[in-house]
């Protein structure tokens, strides 16, 4: 026998206490008056009382204890098992937005998996235990472990597939984690298994349908036409030409509405819109899956750099206006973004904002004793620095180098123990040190100088402030900078989801859901994102199937729980006896009370 509740048996106490009632009873003596209305004035005294007699051993006391032991052990849960074994059901639920797409008749891959799931339930009986398992990147236990049958109707309904095509791998493993060696696997897909699961049932509930939806997209914007352009790639599973009807909407207003003919397998199309638009929502016609036919996208803002050449008249100042010229996305400014000068700019305060890149004899406070040397090679390049992405720097005479304290600067380009480029800092806005001659190298005639010059202004406009794109896939990983200390609290709003996001300048998090997500500082909208389902593993709806492949465990017995106490018989064992000890003594109390009477 064990006890479940051990407290409960702190009611044993009441048979002592009985036992103390029947030896401290006061019993009164038998009265003789010839009318009961003469009893009113008679005295009544106890015949004795407060002494301990002799211990009455009658049929009531035994009856009184043995209905308080019974009592007693049931409030401290006596049972002969710990629990009861019942069927344990694993079940694994495909969470991919292909499986909400609907046929003819409206019924989708999750509606016919939510009905099986409820058949082999009921088939189990109403002891089985459930666990449900919501697939995903990230698994989640919609009921259970262990979960009664009754809670396995609101779990489903919870269930609405929206995913983008991910690997069943992780949740799998987790659903053989919480099967243990007993449990029985069951998986709903509308696909078949890459291959054979050993102990795993697993049953496809699909349907080859034609869908046609948007694969991927795109906003872009030509500032100097002031005009934009929406490209967008379609997906068409159908195997035929479809017609669906096309529209563009911005600020709730119509700007195109026309039908299209979509070609079989993957097409695409440009449509020009004009610049400057809020964000414009592109959908196609219902059709099997709603998912792919919406997409919003935000119109990009151009990074326009502005730079500044301080560098003295000469030979290295036209060099760098040449190279200067042939990069895209920038403009020139005495406020400038990037500032190129002469090294000795170094030395003076930084600029907020200002981004310095010094050409020359460097500080004096950066120099070694010796002389300036003119070297040929072989450079040694810090591996993978974005500001040397793509040169070779071969055939370059580097002139004029002087000897740099290697404590001062951190090399990017060395010759021996000679920095040649260098940052006065851990990061770019410390200052770039080009440890150079720009008069008398020929860095200028090479082909890695305007390299140099476009990765020295990629890196700077990848530090201005916002987003590094503005239109992302749901899932990825969004990374904006905000250029300056939060004014207020962070966070982002997309749909019914805000989160709250750390108070930095630069603020990293996944894409949600598809929506028009708002980057939020305090009250105020920073930037505005479109995120958007693009998946066309999902959308191409040609290859699913219906069936059911492997056999669950063959040692499934089932899982061990923790049952009601009218689960165990001793339970109503005791309560049988509670009620028969409780009945017995008031039959037997029943007939000294009519003939006192």
């Amino acid at each position: 026998m064990i006890f479940t509740t051990p407290l409960g048996l702190l009611a044993l106490l009441a048979i002592p206490a009985i036992v103390a009632i029947h030896l401290f009873r006061r019993r009164f003596p038998p009265r003789s008056v010839a009318g009961l209305f003469l009893w009113q004035v008679v005295q009544q005294k106890p015949q004795g009382g407060g002494k301990i007699t002799k211990l009455p051993v009658t049929a009531s006391l035994i009856l009184e204890c043995l209905a308080a032991l019974a009592l007693a052990l049931i409030l401290g849960g006596a049972r002969f098992t710990p629990g009861s074994v019942n069927d344990h059901l694993v079940i694994l639920v495909d969470d991919s937005a292909s499986m909400a797409a609907v046929n003819a008749q409206n019924q989708s891959p999750r509606d016919r998996a939510a009905q099986r799931i409820m058949d082999e339930v009921e088939r189990f009986g109403r002891g089985v235990r459930v666990t449900l398992i919501q697939s995903g990147e990230h698994p989640a236990v919609l009921a259970g472990p262990g979960a009664l049958a009754i809670e396995m109707r609101p779990a489903l309904a919870k269930w609405k597939p929206q995913a983008q095509h991910y690997s069943l791998a992780l949740s799998l493993r987790l659903a053989r984690e919480l099967a243990g060696k007993t449990g029985r696997i069951l998986v709903f897909s509308d696909e078949s298994p890459e291959f054979e699961l050993e102990g795993v049932q697993w049953i496809a509930v699909g349907e080859p349908l034609g869908n046609v939806g948007i694969i991927a997209a795109q906003r872009s914007l030509s500032a100097n036409a002031g005009k934009g352009t929406i490209s967008l790639t379609l997906g068409n599973s159908s195997g035929k030409e479809t017609k669906r009807q096309l529209r563009l909407l911005a600020d709730g207003k119509d700007l195109l509405s026309q039908e299209i003919t979509v070609p079989p397998k993957v097409s695409s199309m440009n449509l020009p819109i004009p610049a400057g638009l809020p964000p414009v929502t592109v959908t196609l016609s219902n059709d099997a899956l709603q998912r792919d036919n919406e997409v919003i996208l935000v119109e990009p803002r151009p990074q326009i750099v502005s730079v500044d050449n301080r560098l003295m008249k000469g030979r290295g100042r036209d060099a760098l206006d040449r190279g200067l010229r042939s990069i895209a996305g920038i403009t020139r400014s005495e406020q400038a973004q990037l500032v190129f000068g002469p090294a000795e700019l170094l030395d003076h305060p930084p600029e907020p904002g200002t981004w310095r890149v010094g050409f020359g004899r460097a500080p004096a406070r950066l120099l070694s004793p010796g002389n300036p040397q003119d070297l040929i090679g072989p450079f040694i390049p810090e591996k993978r620095h974005p500001l040397l992405l793509g040169t070779t720097l071969a055939g370059v005479v580097w002139a004029g180098a002087l000897p740099i304290d290697l404590s001062a600067v951190h090399p990017v380009l060395s010759s021996g123990n000679q920095p040649l480029i260098g940052m006065l800092g851990s990061r770019p806005d410390d200052g770039i040190l080009f440890n150079l001659d720009l008069d008398q190298t020929n860095l200028p005639r090479t082909p890695d100088w305007p390299i140099l010059l476009s990765n020295i202004v990629e890196l700077r406009r990848q530090n201005l402030p916002g987003p590094e794109r503005w239109n992302y896939r749901a899932g990825e990983w969004i990374r904006v900078r905000l250029g300056h200390d939060p004014k207020g609290p962070l966070r982002f709003q997309c749909g019914s989801i805000t989160r709250d996001l750390p108070p930095a300048r630069v603020v990293e998090f996944t894409a949600p859901a598809p929506c028009l997500l708002e980057v939020l500082e305090g009250d105020q909208i920073a930037f505005q994102l479109g995120v958007n389902f693009l998946d066309e593993i999902e959308s191409d709806l040609s290859d699913r199937v219906r069936g059911e492949f492997g056999r669950s465990n063959p040692r499934a017995g089932g899982v061990l729980t923790e049952g009601g106490p009218e689960a165990d018989p001793l339970f109503w064992s005791l309560l049988a006896v509670a009620g028969f000890a409780m009945f017995a003594n008031w039959c037997w109390a029943l007939p000294a009370t009519g003939a006192s009477g």
